[in-house]
């Protein structure tokens, strides 16, 4: 099954990222997870607004995935948690064993390696097409992914200039992607 993640970013939403979320999971294509990306918000209300996201997700098949708070996501008993790479290169040993679920970024094989050394399971790959998210940086395209998932004993998520779109998610997983992330596609949904 290809699985798809959508990542939050509330720069592009228009609207509150819980009212957001509540309607993803009632669009046509929902995702089968959610990477609760919000940068811009301070630890306590990044912390509020994962408690609200995993009770909205608790009656469905979505996992969350929370991003970058490692804290947050021990105080909230969330197993499933995204880090930069610099973040997962300095996380513990001890505490990485507390999630299930570990993704991370990753641009290189050599980044890939390095990751699932780190104790990565799962990664994401990109940015794969064009994208205003890197205006200007051209993708890193179907080939690279293809390299990455020759090279991972762990799921590879593509991300980058991805929406709703059957022949692309079918290029994605003839590459060897388990799914794709979907950041403004689902933001504006």
């Amino acid at each position: 099954m290809f699985k798809l993640i959508a990542v939050t970013d509330q720069a592009s939403c228009p609207r509150p990222l819980v009212e957001q979320i509540a309607r993803l999971l009632a669009c046509p294509t929902p995702p089968n997870a959610i990477i609760l990306r919000a940068k811009a918000f301070p630890a306590a209300e990044y912390a509020a607004l994962a408690a609200q996201v995993m009770a909205i997700c608790a009656g469905s098949s979505c996992q969350v995935i929370l991003h970058s708070h490692v804290e947050i996501a021990k105080q909230l008993e969330c197993t499933a948690l995204h880090l930069p790479l610099p973040q997962l290169r300095a996380l513990p040993a001890t505490a990485r064993q507390n999630f299930a679920y570990l993704s991370t970024s990753v641009h290189s094989t050599e980044e890939a390696k390095e990751a699932m050394a780190l104790g990565a399971t799962a990664l994401i790959a990109g940015h794969i097409y064009t994208t205003t998210c890197k205006e200007g940086v051209p993708p890193r395209g179907l080939a690279f992914l293809s390299s990455i998932c020759q090279h991972a004993t762990v799921p590879v998520y593509a991300i980058g200039g991805i929406g709703f779109n059957y022949d692309q998610w079918e290029e994605l997983q003839t590459a060897g992607a388990q799914g794709a992330c979907i950041m403004s596609a689902y933001m504006r949904t």
